[in-house]
């Protein structure tokens, strides 16, 4: 019954008790928007670029200086790229441009809550503006040139067009989710994992009036509002979906994603796998279009038109590079498809437990305890908040690759339904009542009262040293004060209003370890892996040598025409291909004894050479005549994985092991562990002659 699902879904259920005056609630906006923006841009260029910051950065640069751009499905999709190139344009490149595009897009994010606010309230939406701005994961990737900030933008718009529609029914909305669709298709193929979320969620929502359509006892026009969002998201993308094939095409016997470089390039059909693909494609959009019409013609094509015109100007270059349209719409999907079986990073299932755990703890726990609390008894909102949050969760944990920027996408659905969880914690509090009665008691009992619980759990007793048996006795007592004062109030004000208000100090004493933890990973930690977030890092010391490369171009007065020679051994090319993207005198040989390198046999003749650390016994008799000693620098570093091969009998054995919580506090707190970095390295060498004009 559609009046029925009407009153269902109203956006009144929730109305908070709370209210904020409008001018307070845009001051409270503005300071989080501004905090955002410095946190977000300040000191944004002085991290060493990351391997895959520098090709990202490297192919925006070579756009910008009109070289062109190709999609390559390996770098996602192609807006990253565009928008890289035009900050270029206007700011000049450097690795602080290279960032600012997910810095601005960072900062966005924050005020994006605003836009749903009717759904989860004032409070609600400034709560997750506030997680948002604060989150070491948010932080860190929004300073940091990948795409998952991007998307996180896309798919938060895309929840934010949805809910909105539902809400008002204007089309203006429609066309705003075709456009954003759009973007996200262009930014990362994680987006069709989002899309799939959402569809499914519609689908399942929609599902008495699809059974209807199917059975016509009902028309495609008649669809109500779930009906039409299900039906625009699966016409618009269903093209998009035709390389899913190809994890059938071993069954069917063809290719459908090539999956070795040597057949062509990856995920690409080939031999009567073109044919079959071609067909999909035309079977795809011959069914898009058909439900489209029929259901509302004028509206279908208006979106239509929106979604492939923004696609196909971003696959394309603006219509210079059409090939892009066939990398886009097959390649995207089936690069990736093919990347699962590699399962990329080899993490464990339980990856994003671990990591979540230690970053987005905050959400995390109190996102758990509202998908048990709302499973029991919310209305649509909060139910499609808790599906969307498991549903994410899920799928990233099945998927075979797993990183740690992939986070931004598992932590944005968690982060707003702990907002929204906390508002509803807050607006069912008796305000006047609780303070009146001594609540302001709970301010300052919660956080002392889990730190005597922390101090004991640490407490190392022996019974013959009266000290430790007294610290322990008085440790007890304090802690049996603070809950006999909690129950007294308890009784006084009733039990769950102290325990709804323990609850937002316990959110607030953790806002205050998550905030110590985004400045740690963002600021102090930025490049170097004693951080999950940071994982395989560039070392300080490739920027460092980059600075020392450019004295050495001015004093020798070659400037860009300085010689240099990279050992291109484990990928060591990037990021010095960004770093040295001027000079024109740059050569990248492999002096490996690998297939396709060769060993240093002769003197290169270059002012600099960075050789790898695994070639320098066999050439370093080459480099003897002509060059200094060499200078050990660390290349490339990465976080020890002591999280991984865990098992139930070694966690249930860690959990009875003290000594063993002492490890995880230490690095929960200090990011102190037991482990050594691992790293490739290199000895970077200079010519005696530059030794001579550098030294004093």
């Amino acid at each position: 019954d559609k009046e029925k699902l009407q009153e269902e879904i109203k956006p009144s259920e929730g109305v908070p008790a709370l209210r904020i005056p409008l001018r307070w609630e845009w001051a409270l906006y503005g300071s989080l928007v501004l905090m955002a923006a410095v946190m977000h841009l300040w000191d944004l260029g002085s991290r060493a670029m990351h391997h895959d910051e520098s090709l990202h950065a490297y192919y925006s640069w070579n756009f910008y200086m009109g070289r062109g751009y190709q999609h390559n499905p390996l770098m996602h999709g192609p807006f990253q790229f565009h928008g890289n190139a035009a900050l270029f344009f206007l700011f000049g490149d450097s690795d602080y441009t290279a960032r600012l595009l997910s810095a601005l897009f960072g900062t966005f994010l924050v005020f994006m809550p605003y836009f749903l606010r009717s759904r989860l309230g004032q409070v609600g939406s400034l709560l997750v503006a506030t997680f948002l701005t604060f989150s070491p994961v948010m932080l860190y990737f929004s300073r940091f040139a990948r795409n998952d900030i991007y998307m996180a933008v896309w798919s938060l718009g895309l929840v934010i067009a949805l809910w909105r529609y539902i809400d008002e029914k204007k089309n203006r909305y429609l066309y705003a989710l075709a456009a954003l669709l759009a973007m996200a298709f262009s930014t990362k193929e994680t987006s069709y994992i989002t899309v799939f979320v959402l569809g499914s969620f519609l689908f399942l929502w929609a599902l008495p009036e699809i059974v209807s359509v199917l059975l016509r006892k009902k028309k495609l026009s008649q669809l109500s509002f779930a009906g039409i969002l299900f039906l625009l998201l699966f016409t618009l993308t269903l093209p998009l979906w035709s390389a899913g094939i190809g994890l059938f095409q071993d069954g069917l016997g063809v290719v459908l994603a090539s999956k070795e470089f040597n057949a062509g390039p990856v995920g690409v059909p080939s031999g009567w796998g073109i044919l079959v693909a071609a067909l999909v494609v035309i079977l795809f959009f011959s069914i898009s279009a058909a439900l489209g019409v029929v259901w509302n013609w004028r509206l279908w094509l208006g979106c239509a038109a929106i979604f492939s015109s923004i696609w196909t100007l971003l696959y394309t270059t603006f219509l210079t590079n059409l090939p892009g349209v066939g990398t886009g719409m097959w390649q995207s999907l089936g690069y990736w498809v093919v990347q699962q079986e590699v399962r990329r990073g080899g993490q464990p299932w339980y990856y994003y437990f671990v990591i979540t755990s230690i970053y987005e703890f905050l959400p995390l726990f109190f996102g758990v305890i509202a998908a048990i609390f709302y499973m029991r008894k919310a209305d649509l909102f909060r139910v499609f908040l808790v599906y969307w949050a498991v549903m994410t969760f899920v799928l990233y944990t099945i998927a075979g690759e797993k990183m740690p920027w992939l986070l931004v996408n598992v932590a944005l659905p968690v982060i707003v339904l702990a907002g929204r969880f906390i508002e509803d914690i807050a607006t069912s509090i008796s305000w006047r009542r609780l303070m009146t009665q001594g609540g302001l008691f709970l301010i300052s009992g919660v956080p002392l009262l889990l730190i005597l619980l922390w101090r004991l759990a640490f407490l190392q007793i022996n019974t013959r040293e009266r000290l430790g048996i007294l610290s322990l006795g008085l440790l007890l007592t304090l802690v049996i004060a603070l809950i006999g004062g909690a129950l007294y109030l308890g009784r006084r004000v009733g039990y769950g209003q102290v325990l709804r208000f323990s609850s937002l100090v316990l959110a607030a004493f953790l806002l205050v370890f998550t905030v110590r933890a985004a400045w740690m990973a963002s600021y102090k930690n930025g490049d170097t892996p004693v951080e999950m977030l940071v994982y395989t890092q560039t070392s300080p010391d490739i920027s460092r040598v980059a600075r020392e490369i450019e004295r050495y171009a001015k004093l020798t007065g070659k400037g860009m025409e300085l010689p240099v020679t990279i050992d291109a051994t484990d990928g060591y090319s990037w990021p010095w291909a960004w770093y040295l993207r001027n000079y024109t005198k740059v050569g990248y040989p492999c002096y490996s004894t690998e297939p396709g390198c060769a060993s240093m046999k002769a003197t290169p003749d270059s002012a600099v050479v960075i050789l790898n650390t695994r070639n320098q016994t066999s050439s370093a008799s080459f480099l003897k005549e002509r060059y200094s000693e060499g200078i050990f620098i660390r290349h490339r570093w990465w976080f020890p994985e002591v999280y991984r091969d865990m098992t139930l009998n070694k966690l249930t054995r860690a959990l009875k092991d003290r000594k063993e919580w002492r490890k995880a506090a230490d690095y929960f707190l200090y990011r102190k562990f037991g482990s050594q970095l691992g790293s490739t390295d290199a000895y970077f060498y200079f010519s005696q002659d530059l030794a001579k004009l550098a030294s004093p």
